[in-house]
């Protein structure tokens, strides 16, 4: 009889034991990996290890948080065995996504990511297949040692439904309310928040790899649920915005009737790099990958103009920096995705689009994948694209002999047709340079490294499979540039990379942060152009350089643009340039608030107001026609 109590004490503290080791194990492993991608830090085992147990009220906020999911887990399920499986496995994906995410992205899972779900077959082919299949062998383990364990110990399970079912009613409420008050830790005002900050614990950081390694895994997760898209500026009211629409209002040039249109081909090229800029690092033996591109970068014709557009993402977020390139507006005010979060609940949104349409413009987008990817037909639909066209309505797309995805090459015929007529602009954004990049196909490019990388074979095929992608790219864009060369409607081509490639490629020097975020940008045109040499820039100018370029009027709008790019040709939170006394100032330290010196400034101030007033306020700026041009002087 002793034996048997006996027993079963020792399975109630096995059941405990691997509920905590669940709980352990996996913030241990979510903050390691946090901890891998964070330069300012120890990121051996040893450090992490070191940074748990220092940091003790940091690590009993984010274990009690897991540990209370696996107690909820388990009482909705009503069962140990299965309930703590699906932990594991919910733990498992989790961190299986966070550490894909952080690897391609340098940036942690995030809370708006789970609307990502709607896509989840296109995300899965951004993942390498043998990663994906080590996660189900994984899964699969986990479900049958669990139904196994359950087997073996039934006759020890508690069966007494008298206390049990009472017991997993409290569990579960305590549960709902407790996570509900720590979902309210993103919001300044709220007092989970207001008690964590007295304790340095609130998020404020613009780095989420670096917040989650300070604040756990877990309470960093939380604390951007409800965290707040864009702070309201203390000044904003209607009568403020009214003085800003009249101050840039004045150098608004009129609205030219009898202006002569020019076609505009608007490319976006998906993880599109300068690989010249990385040969000290990454030397390549013979030809550079980028020929054509490339001398345009340096060389640039009479009709030509070319310059670096410094991207406010790393390995990821494209549609982050294309709603910059299409409407003036800047990321450096936002804690979301616009084409997610923002767009989608607008019927109008300011836009390069919208302004053309003004001029009797047909705008067309062109993107060789899923149209569903970041809700992009609700997004376009609201700034003013007249048809969208993706992988379905496109036709003779092929996949590159290299890639997951369909080749530049195959993409850029798909507009010949539109851009016979007059007043037409198409926006591109393609695929062929998108990770994952084959292991396998390194050996087969034409473009090889002098040497591995970090003695690293597979790391160092996958570079070479990128570069080889890349030049198929730099081929496609000169057989597009030349087939408008000689057409008779005139037209501009520009194009410009998102950002620098994920899946580990550039790791070695993610710390040169100028050199990782600055993306080659090209204008070729038919006809002559001025100002061959654009420099720095972040994506919020595109469309201001663009007007400049051809010399279209400029609305309210882009003049305020025009005088906040003279004074901050770099707005991004991980960049910020300053020009003074025709100096150029940088800070690329990611780990500070934004500098005292951009609040002085007042196109800065006037940027501001004006961006949260036609995000999440009342649209003074749309009523007062800020983003129209007047009809007559």
């Amino acid at each position: 009889m002793k034996f048997d109590v006996i027993k079963k004490i020792s399975f109630r503290v096995l059941q405990v034991l691997l509920v905590i080791t669940l709980v352990y194990g996996t913030y241990f492993l979510l903050q390691l990996t946090a901890a891998k991608y964070t330069e300012w830090v120890d990121h051996t085992y040893k450090g992490v290890l070191h940074m748990i147990n220092q940091n003790l009220m940091v690590t009993t906020i984010n274990e009690f948080i897991l540990l209370l999911l696996v107690i909820a887990i388990i009482s909705i399920i009503g069962d140990y065995w299965i309930g703590l499986a699906i932990s594991s496995v919910l733990f498992l994906i989790v961190g299986f996504v966070n550490y894909q995410k952080i690897v391609s992205r340098s940036e942690p899972l995030l809370p708006a990511d789970l609307l990502m779900t709607r896509s989840a077959g296109g995300l899965l082919k951004m993942v390498s297949k043998g990663d994906i299949l080590k996660l189900l062998f994984l899964i699969i383990c986990i479900v049958v040692g669990s139904l196994y364990l359950r087997r073996l110990t039934r006759s020890y399970m508690i069966i007494n439904h008298k206390v049990i079912f009472p017991l997993r009613a409290i569990i579960i409420f305590i549960s709902i309310i407790t996570f509900g008050v720590l979902f309210q830790s993103g919001d300044k005002n709220s007092v989970i928040a207001q008690e964590l900050d007295k304790y340095s614990l609130f998020n404020n950081e613009h780095n989420q790899t670096f917040a989650y390694y300070r604040l756990g895994s877990a309470l960093g997760f939380i604390t951007n649920v409800h965290s707040s898209p864009m702070q309201r500026p203390k000044e904003y009211s209607e009568a403020e915005i009214k003085s800003i629409v009249k101050r840039y209002q004045k150098g608004a040039t009129v609205k030219k009737e009898n202006i002569k249109p020019v076609n505009i081909v608007y490319i976006l090229n998906e993880s599109l790099t300068n690989p010249q800029t990385t040969q000290k690092f990454y030397p390549i033996s013979g030809q550079q990958p980028l020929t054509y591109i490339n001398n345009i970068l340096q060389y640039p014709k009479i009709n030509q103009a070319s310059g670096y557009m410094i991207s406010p993402e790393y390995g990821g977020g494209t549609a982050n920096i294309e709603f910059e390139a299409n409407t003036g507006f800047s990321n450096y005010f936002l804690n979301n995705t616009p084409y997610q979060h923002i767009l989608p609940k607008k019927d109008y949104f300011p836009s390069i689009m919208h302004y053309l349409n003004d001029y009797g413009y047909k705008c067309l987008a062109y993107h060789p994948y899923l149209r569903t990817m970041y809700m992009r037909p609700q997004a376009y639909q609201a700034l003013g694209i007249n048809q969208f066209k993706d992988e379905q309505l496109l036709k003779n797309l092929k996949k590159s002999s290299f890639g997951e995805y369909t080749t530049d090459i195959s993409t850029y015929p798909n507009i010949y047709n539109q851009q016979n007529k007059s007043r037409q602009f198409s926006l591109v954004i393609t695929m062929q340079n998108h990770m994952p990049y084959f292991e396998n196909m390194g050996s087969q490019s034409n473009f090889k490294l002098e040497h591995p990388i970090n003695n690293n074979i597979g790391k160092t095929n996958k570079m070479q499979t990128y570069l080889q992608e890349l030049h198929q790219s730099d081929q496609a864009f000169a057989h597009l540039v030349q087939h408008f060369q000689h057409t008779k409607q005139k037209t501009i081509i520009v194009m410009y990379g998102d950002h620098y490639p994920g899946d580990g490629l550039y790791d070695n020097i993610k710390q040169k942060t100028l050199t990782v975020h600055a993306t080659p940008f090209v204008m070729v045109a038919n006809f002559p152009l001025k100002n061959s040499h654009v420099g720095y820039f972040s994506p919020n100018y595109m469309s201001l350089i663009l007007l400049q370029k051809l010399g279209y009027p400029l609305t309210p709008f882009y003049n305020l643009l025009s005088r906040l790019y003279k004074e901050i040709p770099v707005l991004t939170k991980t960049i910020q340039m300053r020009q003074q006394n025709n100096k150029i100032h940088i800070n690329t330290n990611s780990k500070t608030e934004p500098k005292n010196y951009l609040q002085k400034l007042q196109a800065y101030k006037d940027y501001q107001l004006i961006e949260y007033d036609m995000t999440y306020g009342k649209r003074y700026a749309q009523k007062y026609h800020f983003f129209s041009l007047p009809s007559h002087s």
